[in-house]
């Protein structure tokens, strides 16, 4: 039994990849749903964050907070950005405190990234990570 067939195709064929698999430059890349690029990343030692945020001429202004454990207390940092500081920001978050001279805190858990979002419509949108420490 010889089982054929012929296959003609009149105009191109056109492959989409589903959005599992296509791949990104910067890994934990996120957009969020007003259009924002939220990108954290660690510093190379692991003692802050660098968290840069992009398109944020898409949105009216953004909150960030982060938040962990040291040693079981609560510590964190935040700050906030509006439409006029350009396109694309880069935030180091510290953990510790520095003056002169950093103070890096240590066995940090139960680290969280809060990105809160104003569309100009006034409407609200809130991110929240779980980073891996």
């Amino acid at each position: 039994m010889i089982i054929g067939g012929a296959f003609f195709f009149t105009s191109g064929v056109e492959a989409k990849l589903l959005p599992r698999f296509t791949k990104t430059s910067n890994i934990g890349q996120r957009v969020v749903s007003s259009g924002l690029v939220v990108s954290p990343k660690f510093r190379n030692d692991r003692q802050a964050l660098v968290l840069t945020l992009s398109n944020l001429q898409k949105v009216k202004n953004v909150t960030y907070t982060l938040m962990y454990q040291t040693n079981g207390v609560d510590q964190g940092v935040g700050g906030s950005l509006d439409s006029s500081s350009g396109s694309s920001v880069m935030r180091e978050l510290v953990f510790g405190t520095c003056s002169d001279v950093c103070r890096y805190h240590s066995n940090i858990t139960n680290m969280k990234l809060e990105i809160v979002s104003e569309l100009p419509n006034g409407r609200q949108t809130l991110k929240r990570y779980r980073i891996r420490v």
